[in-house]
């Protein structure tokens, strides 16, 4: 089940800053192995072999809903329409509007 790109980024922003490593990009099976993007994930995981380990993955996706969705640039909010309303509402409340 895929979830949405605002919860995945929200996971992903919290992990970091609890010291947590991520990967992301497209997920490759092939004769050459499993890859993450370019990242080998074997070579990856061997980093932490004999570590207990947490392996949490998310599947980014939309749903027929979310097709006119846009992913803010700044806040990484999802919102419809030709702008940010959190970024916008922000701007408006520093220049005191």
């Amino acid at each position: 089940m895929a979830i949405s790109r605002s919860d995945v980024r929200t996971l992903t922003r919290r992990s970091m800053e609890m010291g947590a490593r991520v990967l992301r990009g497209t997920l490759h099976i092939d004769a050459d192995g499993i890859r993450i993007g370019d990242t080998d994930l074997a070579a990856w995981l061997a980093e932490y072999a004999g570590h207990e380990f947490m392996l949490v993955a998310a599947t980014v996706g939309r749903s027929v809903v979310e097709s006119d969705l846009k992913s803010c640039n700044i806040c990484g909010r999802d919102y419809t329409g030709d702008h940010c309303p959190h970024c916008a509402e922000a701007r408006a409340r520093l220049r005191g509007n």
